[in-house]
């Protein structure tokens, strides 16, 4: 996956998790057409939310849509770590993971720079039940001999709660990307990476969602772990 994409998301490539099975459940979050253009909440969004998605749906570079995953969970406990991905990283890290460290730039506002010079920061533009916007914009370095090139990026993640037959609680969620960078830039990463920059964009969200959906199942089924995990870096 080339940092060109979601510059933040480039963190989560190492990461093999696995999630719950998810197969036979019913909820409300169905699979969309990959083709399908990007969704936006517009009559939820206040006006600065609202003008930059309207920048961002200006003539993007790429647009990618996330597959549909289904986990157990606390739903608390997951919504928490969308609000903290810097203590979510320092978890994955407590469990072996080799992740560059995330900072906490303000409020629900977040960053990360990389030895190669990249410099993302992003932050929530809108949140209500069910969906949460990240606005992230910065500098990053998609490969060796390539240079720093400008990116901006509109996540949207969608998200909803259930059960199963037997009680067990479930979340459900999907994540939608809209992207802008330098076209020369993107048509150089597809050359490199021998795949399309939607593609490309498609793998980054399979793995920011497994970021957050694997830490969840991973909390769920050893809750004695948690402390120790989500705890402040000493």
């Amino acid at each position: 996956m080339g940092r060109l994409f979601v510059g933040w998301v480039c963190v989560l490539c190492c990461l093999h998790p696995v999630c719950a099975d998810a197969a036979n459940k019913t909820f409300p979050l169905k699979k969309l057409d990959p083709k399908q253009a990007v969704t936006i909440p517009w009559d939820d969004l206040n006006e600065r939310a609202a003008a930059l998605a309207k920048q961002m749906m200006e003539r993007p570079t790429v647009q990618a849509r996330g597959p549909v995953d289904t986990f157990s969970c606390t739903p608390g406990q997951y919504y928490w770590l969308l609000d903290n991905p810097d203590r979510a990283v320092a978890a994955w890290r407590r469990l072996g993971a080799k992740c560059v460290s995330i900072q906490r730039r303000g409020p629900a506002k977040f960053g990360y720079v990389d030895e190669a010079g990249s410099d993302v920061t992003w932050e929530t533009i809108h949140q209500s039940p069910g969906v949460r916007i990240w606005f992230a914009e910065g500098k990053v370095k998609p490969g060796p001999v390539l240079p720093l090139v400008p990116v901006k990026a509109m996540v949207i993640l969608r998200s909803a709660e259930g059960k199963t037959a037997d009680g067990v609680v479930m979340v459900q969620h999907h994540a939608e990307v809209v992207i802008h960078t330098d076209n020369k830039a993107a048509a150089a990463v597809t050359k490199l990476m021998g795949q399309s920059a939607s593609k490309l964009a498609e793998q980054g969200l399979s793995q920011l969602q497994l970021f957050f959906s694997a830490l969840s199942y991973y909390a769920d089924r050893h809750p004695e772990h948690v402390e120790k995990l989500f705890g402040p870096e000493k």
